[in-house]
């Protein structure tokens, strides 16, 4: 094996975020979206005619469309080259001003681009059948088909072409901006932690250290870090959904959109399917609240707190910790287990310089997978210090590595999955770590550590997501009615983790509307469900390994392959011959969950 690099090398497209190029760049970007604005204007004046269009309209609409498809894919990767520098460089240093400057001026063009493209995609969106028949049909084209189907699902829903520009030309100073907020206070905001002063990231890693005190610290010197900033994240909270809520109420001509299934839409999964899992996952909430309580248990507490769900296993001796190099290698081992290409990868990724986990002093709390365009390769994210958290976070956004890696020869319009799907990929590489652990556990006790992740696991899924889910549907709700002051938000939490995790904890963790990232990203609503999807979702296909045997993993690189072209019923529906808008395909899940948590709670009484 190589030397292994902890920190990006990106220097393959800018030199650095002074770089001139990134200037330039934008520059050109601009130009070129001044020719598609051009180019899509046109589409303005048939939108009224383009439910009655005749096929000798075809041929040239048909044509401009070419044009500008094959104009917007190469604008796409020059703007998704530059995006995921900037926003990667912001991650590591929320204090980059080049950064923190250039990162407004990126949404800016991105939104121009949406404005530009406007027009056209308003037409095609109240195009007849036919004539879209006839668009997907042409070679250069096809690839547009799902993505413009799936879209025209809500046409209902379009605005005039001078009303979508407005919106989106507003977001980025308005909606947008307060997502950016957020990622610089949680970049620069300060906490104490036993008398040390340290960023939100370090301090998230050491509510994983094994010294239940410490561990407690760091919880609260983040809790009380955003109490201090509350005003500013309630602000954020309440504008981001605010916004949502007006735009939604503006595109209610038609048909008034529920916000559920705005949500399903984005994440390409029917309401029946959302309502399905949620509905399974609450009968079966106990499951979650068991595995908490074995390791209360294993811990010798009473009860579980807030800064004890992430807590490590328990030792003898000193807690087990990683060099990064031996987690990377213990990743690439399971991997190849399903597939000696998927443990290579793994290595590649280290070897090439495109993890960067080395702690830094202004650096973005959480972990995520980002990719550069051209060439299509995939970065990875995260704060690494050796922890068996750690390790199992690797191996997760590695997992969203390899979905983006097997995809990289598809049309452009054929990788964009949703969130729902995403996760899939991602969890079941955990999986597949976790398994390879417990077959070389040889005593009890190192199994006892092994299956502390999978009964950590099923807390975090089966519990703490469904309440992040219950949490925001409330938020929406009392949004509607004004605005949710910071004591409202700390009730509507607190009762968010009563509902799921009842009485399996000691106290509930009010702040945590606050102090998580996932309820102020601007992007996405609804962040937190596709989660517990992909995790029920990924133990489904893992089980059926037995089943397929050596046609396993074309099975499962076909599936991955597929997320950006179907529908997550359709895929299912299409590969596994199943139906996930019923509680037996979730069952089903749940009951290899159910079983692995038994397992835990025998080790744990042993």
């Amino acid at each position: 094996m190589a030397q292994l690099q902890q920190t990006w090398d990106n220097q393959n497209f800018f030199q650095g975020t002074n770089d001139p190029h990134l200037t330039t760049t934008l520059n050109e970007i601009r130009e070129t979206i001044q020719h598609i604005a051009a180019d899509c204007a046109p589409f303005g004046q048939h939108i009224d005619q383009a439910e009655t269009l005749g096929t000798d309209d075809f041929p040239p609409l048909l044509a401009r469309v070419r044009g500008i498809h094959q104009t917007r894919t190469a604008l796409l990767k020059k703007l998704g080259n530059v995006r995921t520098y900037i926003s990667s460089a912001l991650s590591v240093d929320a204090k980059d001003t080049n950064a923190s400057s250039l990162m407004p001026t990126i949404q800016q063009v991105g939104a121009e681009l949406n404005q530009a493209l406007k027009p056209m995609e308003v037409f095609l969106n109240r195009a007849t059948p036919e004539f879209i028949d006839h668009l997907i049909a042409h070679t250069d084209l096809a690839e547009m088909a799902f993505l413009l189907t799936h879209q025209r699902k809500l046409r209902d829903q379009l605005l005039s072409v001078a009303e979508e520009s407005l919106v989106t030309g507003l977001a980025t100073n308005g909606l947008h901006s307060w997502g950016n907020l957020y990622t610089t206070l949680a970049g620069t905001i300060k906490c104490e932690v036993n008398g040390e002063t340290m960023g939100l990231a370090r301090a998230a890693n050491l509510q994983s250290d094994p010294q239940r005190e410490t561990r407690r610290a760091a919880w609260q010197g983040t809790r009380n870090a955003w109490i201090g900033h509350q005003a500013t994240a309630t602000a954020i909270i309440n504008a981001i959904n605010g916004w949502r809520l007006e735009e939604t109420q503006k595109r209610a001509g038609v048909r008034e959109l529920h916000y559920l299934d705005k949500s399903c839409h984005q994440s390409r999964i029917e309401r029946a399917t959302l309502d399905a899992l949620m509905d399974t996952t609450y009968d079966q909430r106990a499951i979650g609240q068991r595995a908490l309580q074995a390791m209360a248990q294993v811990l010798q507490i009473p009860k579980m707190a807030p800064w004890d769900l992430q807590a490590p296993a328990p030792t003898n001796g000193e807690p087990t910790t990683f060099t990064f190099e031996a987690a990377i290698d213990l990743i690439a081992n399971a991997f190849t287990k399903l597939t000696p290409a998927m443990g290579k990868f793994a290595v590649m990724m280290a070897e090439k310089g495109w993890i960067d986990g080395q702690p830094t002093p202004n650096r973005a709390t959480g972990a995520y997978c980002t990719r550069f365009s051209d060439p299509r390769e995939p970065r990875i994210f995260m704060t690494f210090s050796g922890t068996m958290g750690n390790v199992m976070t690797l191996a997760h956004e590695l997992g969203h590595a390899w979905h983006n890696w097997v995809m990289r020869d598809l049309p452009p319009m054929r990788t964009y999955y949703p969130m729902t799907l995403a996760e899939t990929a991602s969890i079941f590489a955990e999986t597949l770590v976790r398994e390879a652990l417990l077959d070389q556990a040889n005593t009890p006790a190192e199994k006892l550590n092994i299956l502390w992740q999978d009964a950590e696991s099923a807390a975090v899924f089966l519990l703490n997501i469904p309440a992040r889910f219950e949490f925001e549907k409330r938020l929406v709700e009392a949004r509607k009615h004004g605005v949710a002051i910071a004591p409202k938000l700390k009730t509507m939490m607190a009762e968010s983790w009563a509902h799921w995790y009842e009485d399996s904890l000691s106290e509930y963790d009010d702040m945590f509307w606050a102090t998580k990232l996932h309820f102020s990203i601007s992007q996405l609503g609804f962040y937190n469900y596709p989660y517990l999807f992909g995790y029920l979702f990924s133990l489904g296909i893992y089980a059926q390994q037995a089943k397929y045997g050596e046609g396993f993993n074309a099975l499962y690189t076909s599936i991955l392959r597929d997320t950006g072209s179907m529908t997550a019923e359709e895929l299912v529906a299409h590969h596994l011959g199943q139906d996930i808008s019923t509680p037996e395909f979730w069952q089903a899940s749940l009951g290899i969950v159910e079983r692995s948590v038994t397992q835990f709670e025998q080790l744990a009484t042993a």
